[in-house]
């Protein structure tokens, strides 16, 4: 293999700075980080003067970009396209998502993304299936005439993946002990979303199956004082992590903050939640029937409901510094901790052996450039 670098005033590896500092890999793996004085001389280099690079970010909801929708295109292609649309933002890797949806499109999306997998089509992750095991209370945009409770045999039907990661939200008070233990010994990680379950339906044999929750404060019971609700039990489940969108729009900026107190360090994470208007040329797109829009940078239906958000990781990145937290916590969210929410252990950091992936942002925390697998774009 021939090794090649990259550069920029600053490099945050994930966990500490290195200045004026160049990253170097072999392949599609890290070999070192090393000042740029260093570099040999014959090494192909691309230097970023402007540049800050980070472990290369990862978002776990995307449902679409780039004018296509996972759901009304359930191939490897389309998460091709999907990658490719974010990539300008700088994500390095994705779940595709798919929509509540038939027995028949989910077996296909996990056959997809095993199949994108094995293609080694940049950015795939795996894939995020969203429904439709969830609550009709907090249906958001998803078609509730699909949502069903599934027995043991349903999911012993479908095609889990062996080597695509598969996350999969569902409302856990729709779900049975021995579904969500079933999903568990599948390798799934399972996240509670879209549900409007009481503190007492989240008992804690039903935590101990759940991994994470979905879109912090979006289509799920509120806390109250006399009533947890899933916000309150999210916040206070300590080995569980919680997506959170930052637009701005989907979530106040004061209730991200909070959220931030009161989670451990690691388990709060950046999620788009993007749709197909990522890298549109046409801003607007169908799902089940409904002509969703963007409307003064927000997403809607034809109701006025948010469908979705209209953001790439780098400007939600930016949102969450502008908001007071600190850099190198922000670039984690978007990078170290999806990867260990998604069990992914050579990705998230800048270290010898990881995976060669990295984010190059300019000093507006705009994408210049994202390292795939070694693969510089």
């Amino acid at each position: 293999m021939v090794m090649k670098a990259i550069s920029a005033p600053r490099i945050f590896d994930g966990d500490n700075y290195h200045q004026d500092a160049a990253l170097v890999w072999d392949g599609e793996h890290i070999h070192a980080i090393m000042p740029i004085s260093a570099l040999p001389t014959d090494i192909e280099h691309q230097h970023y003067a402007d540049g800050l690079i980070a472990p290369g970010f990862i978002d776990i909801q995307v449902n679409g970009g780039g004018d296509v929708m996972l759901n009304n295109d359930i191939t490897p292609t389309a998460m091709d396209t999907i990658c490719k649309a974010h990539r300008t933002h700088g994500t390095a890797y994705l779940l595709p998502t798919l929509i509540s949806s038939t027995p028949n499109e989910i077996a296909q999306a996990l056959t997809a993304a095993e199949i994108a997998f094995e293609q080694r089509i940049p950015g795939v992750l795996g894939v995020h299936i969203e429904g439709p095991w969830i609550n009709t209370a907090k249906k958001g945009a998803h078609n509730a005439e699909l949502f069903y409770s599934p027995s043991i045999a349903d999911l012993e039907d479908f095609p889990w993946p062996n080597n695509a990661k598969v996350l999969v939200t569902a409302a856990t008070e729709k779900m049975s002990l021995e579904a969500l233990n079933y999903l568990q010994q599948k390798g799934v990680i399972v996240s509670c979303g879209h549900s409007n379950a009481t503190a007492n339906e989240l008992s804690n044999e039903k935590l101990s199956q759940v991994n994470g929750f979905t879109h912090l404060f979006n289509a799920m019971s509120p806390f109250e004082g006399r009533e947890p609700g899933v916000v309150g039990t999210a916040l206070n489940s300590d080995h569980a992590w919680c997506s959170i969108i930052t637009d701005g729009i989907h979530v106040h900026p004061q209730s991200f903050l909070l959220a931030h107190k009161a989670k451990p360090p690691g388990k709060l994470l950046i999620i788009t939640d993007a749709m197909a208007t990522v890298g549109s040329k046409t801003n607007r797109f169908e799902l089940d029937g409904q002509i969703i829009e963007v409307i003064d940078n927000k997403l809607v239906n034809a109701e006025g409901s948010l469908a979705g958000a209209h953001i790439g990781m780098d400007e939600s990145v930016a949102n969450v510094i502008e908001w007071g937290i600190a850099e190198q916590e922000a670039l984690r969210m978007a990078s170290t901790y999806p990867a260990q929410a998604m069990k992914s252990s050579d990705l998230g950091k800048l270290q010898p052996g990881y995976r060669a992936a990295a984010t190059v942002l300019n000093s507006h925390y705009r994408s210049e450039a994202v390292l795939v697998d070694g693969q510089l774009m």
